[in-house]
């Protein structure tokens, strides 16, 4: 046979036999790199269950959570504040860790956290206020209240505390149009879509879609209304009143720290390596959305004067609690700054920077879950157990069972 011709045929023949192999390797390292992935998101994110023997007392019922909270801190799971409480009474509360680097303070149920969107129902109870002395109505448009946002007509009040309002969140828009070394704020925000005018996602109540900038637009409707701050209306009507000293306000435009002030940390490599400083960023120039700061006890002290209709009337919460109701009368799940859980309890967590937040409230049995953690584990703290096994779900069963 001719060897050049030989040399043609072989050639394909060749080359088939090393794409093949190519490929063969190609798939043997893509299974081998998903089985180690699978491998390190089972030790990552795995919770081990918390066991508390049945027929044994209170008392070492909690012992055996606090051995299963050590657990979490020491493997690197979790870093924070635990508090539970029923029928009016803290039942448990412990920080694991401590809320700066330098490891000087240790954390306590009265070290004050980043509760990023768990601040979202303290908004809403400022406005539930301001319709209580009958200085607006939730059927009130927000053009009323800002004019400078005419242009979304139609959008009520009740739509942006129900996040049905189809006004689009403001993120994107400020990494478009802000320098990025700039501090965003309300007022900026506020020129920045009277200027660009982004068009509504949807008509106002055909739609459940979670907005920061309904809550960021419900916070100055409270400043416009009140002539004051948003931070000094907080303390004046909610915080002070209630003698939650550990709770304020508190961003980037602020002039005092909270008292007992923890700051936020993530892992270098997602849930891994060196702790590294991830507190506030540009973005933490807005408030309503976020930026409210609070400790363990100063929740369980709010959690307190909702049951007794201290600051808000039952009838004023009913309205809180009430899942919001789009156009086509379906239910969105989510009322004023809460979500509405099937057992009638309400819920909300946060995620911001090196803050992952939690808070569950039965207003029926008077149970209190709240979880505060400064390491960004929102994985693990999650608001409606999208893990299996999250640490919420771990405290529900054991405070039930308790």
């Amino acid at each position: 046979p001719n060897p050049a011709s030989s040399r043609v045929r072989d050639g394909p023949l060749t080359a088939t036999l090393c794409i093949q192999k190519m490929r063969g390797r190609m798939y043997l390292i893509v299974i081998s790199a998903i089985l180690l992935a699978l491998v390190v998101a089972v030790y990552t994110f795995s919770i081990p269950s918390l066991q508390a023997p049945e027929n044994t007392t209170k008392d070492n019922k909690i012992k055996h959570l606090d051995k299963w909270l050590n657990g979490l801190y020491s493997k690197g799971k979790f870093q924070g504040v635990v508090l539970l409480a029923s029928g009016g009474e803290v039942i448990f509360g412990k920080g694991y860790g401590f809320s700066d680097s330098n490891k000087k303070e240790p954390l306590s149920t009265h070290s004050s956290f980043n509760l990023a969107s768990v601040s979202k129902q303290f908004t809403a109870a400022g406005i539930i206020l301001l319709k209580h002395k009958g200085q607006l109505s939730y059927t009130d448009e927000l053009q009323k209240f800002v004019p400078e946002l005419s242009f979304y007509s139609g959008v009520t009040i009740r739509h942006l505390l129900n996040h049905i309002s189809g006004i689009p969140d403001y993120l994107n828009i400020a990494n478009e149009y802000l320098d990025e070394n700039e501090t965003v704020t309300s007022d900026k925000l506020i020129r920045l879509y009277s200027d660009k005018k982004p068009n509504l996602r949807f008509k106002p109540g055909d739609k459940f879609e979670y907005s920061n900038m309904g809550y960021v637009l419900l916070a100055e409707v409270v400043e416009r209304i009140s002539g004051t701050s948003f931070s000094e209306y907080m303390h004046e009507h909610i915080f002070q009143p209630l003698n939650m000293k550990h709770t304020r306000v508190f961003n980037l435009l602020s002039n005092e720290e909270p008292e007992k002030r923890v700051y936020g940390f993530k892992r270098q490599y997602f849930l891994f390596g060196k702790k590294r400083f991830s507190d506030l960023n540009r973005f933490d120039g807005v408030a309503g959305d976020g930026g409210i700061y609070s400790s363990a006890y100063d929740l369980f002290i709010w959690h307190k004067a909702l049951l007794s209709g201290t600051l808000l009337s039952n009838e004023e919460l009913s309205e809180a609690y009430r899942s919001g109701v789009l156009n086509n009368d379906k239910q969105t799940g989510y009322g004023f700054g809460w979500f509405i859980n099937d057992d009638g309890a309400v819920v909300h967590a946060g995620g911001w920077q090196g803050f992952a937040t939690y808070l569950y409230r039965n207003p029926t049995n008077g149970q209190l879950i709240v979880v505060l953690d400064n390491t960004g584990n929102i994985l693990r703290v999650t608001s409606h157990g999208v893990l299996y096994n999250s640490i919420p779900l771990n405290l529900q069963r054991f405070l039930n069972r308790l």
